[in-house]
């Protein structure tokens, strides 16, 4: 187990916009001004991106505190794939099998230097506002990361 802040999880993302995206824009877009339309951010939402090739870019590093979910990035490491909705804009599963490859090297990367950590998506973090200890679709902050990251990764 590394030294410095305490991991408690994995969060998968999606980008939310087309495969092709690069690493580079999304994280030049989280850290650009407000005024010159980005988020504003000191860092980027996420630990690593995963392009649509399978490549794997670190945006910030590990013990370093990541922007992906409110609530959740003191003690989560933040992946995310390129894509996430399908040509007319909807959520959608769009993983290339080489980001699938990639994710799942990444995922059991992290855990053999860090621990046997839970992997849950993003939209798996939203409230359970009924309270019955289970996020169920209808509860759903958002879609993210378009597909059941904790049956995939557990």
């Amino acid at each position: 187990v590394m030294s410095g802040r305490r991991i408690r999880r994995i969060v998968v993302h999606c980008s939310a916009g087309p495969a092709s995206q690069r690493a580079a824009d999304i994280i030049a877009y989280h850290t650009r001004p407000v005024s010159r339309g980005g988020r504003g951010w000191k860092a980027a939402g996420y630990h690593y991106i995963v392009e649509a090739d399978g490549t794997v870019v670190e945006a910030v590093g590990e013990e370093g505190v990541a922007n992906g979910a409110r609530g959740f990035n003191q003690d989560s490491i933040h992946i995310c794939y390129t894509g996430g909705v399908d040509a007319r804009g909807k959520a959608a599963d769009t993983r290339t099998p080489a980001q699938k490859a990639a994710l799942a090297r990444l995922i059991a990367g992290i855990r053999k230097r860090r621990g046997a950590l839970p992997a849950a998506g993003h939209r798996d973090l939203s409230p359970d506002r009924n309270g019955d200890g289970r996020i169920t679709p209808d509860e759903w902050i958002k879609q993210c990361p378009c597909f059941d990251a904790r049956a995939e990764y557990g």
